[in-house]
């Protein structure tokens, strides 16, 4: 593991904080978008309510993709983060545009329109950032080999099993491997 793939790194800290972000505000975007902005008093004493999906129905797909987004930058390499990151800030300026339409309808369109801008921010910010940070898969590179060759025997490599060694592993010699697998 190199020292940029440490967890304790700035620039994993700053990953982290990005993609956190990124949820949270797609998180939001959806619960604003899937709530009820205006009631409209009918003739009757029931009022005819309309939600966000009602009102600017890509709002929560838009929402949704920004996140999905966001959560597969968790799988990927550095350069689809980049193509992730311009979707999810696609995403995120469309579902603030849902929410900008509609800013007289209350309190959760401003708050859609924000959690939009915030979304294409952190869409941004891993399109220009993410070339710096760690890689995800280096945490799951294999460790240098540490000791001395386990066997040149295969009754040795049976016995390196038995104590929970890996005997597959780059501390057994090459005669020992061809010497294994007659």
């Amino acid at each position: 593991m190199t020292a940029e793939a440490t967890p304790g790194h700035p620039r994993a800290a700053e990953r982290t904080r990005v993609l956190l972000a990124g949820f949270a505000a797609a998180a939001l975007a959806a619960l604003a978008a899937s709530r009820e902005w205006t009631a409209a008093e009918t003739g009757h004493a029931a009022a005819a309510a309309q939600t966000g999906t009602d009102l600017a129905s890509w709002g929560l797909p838009c929402a949704l993709a920004g996140g999905a987004a966001f959560l597969a930058m968790l799988a990927t390499g550095n350069r689809a983060r980049r193509a992730l990151g311009a979707v999810a800030a696609l995403a995120g300026l469309a579902a603030a545009l849902a929410g900008a339409l509609h800013l007289d309808a209350g309190a959760w369109p401003w708050t859609l329109a924000a959690a939009g801008l915030a979304l294409a921010a952190a869409g941004a910010a891993t399109c220009a950032r993410a070339g710096r940070w760690p890689d995800s898969a280096s945490r799951y590179d294999a460790a240098p080999a540490d000791g001395p060759a386990i066997a040149e025997d295969p009754v040795s490599l049976w016995n390196a099993l038995d104590s929970g060694q890996d005997p597959s592993s780059p501390n057994i010699t090459a005669s020992a491997q061809e010497k294994g697998r007659s």
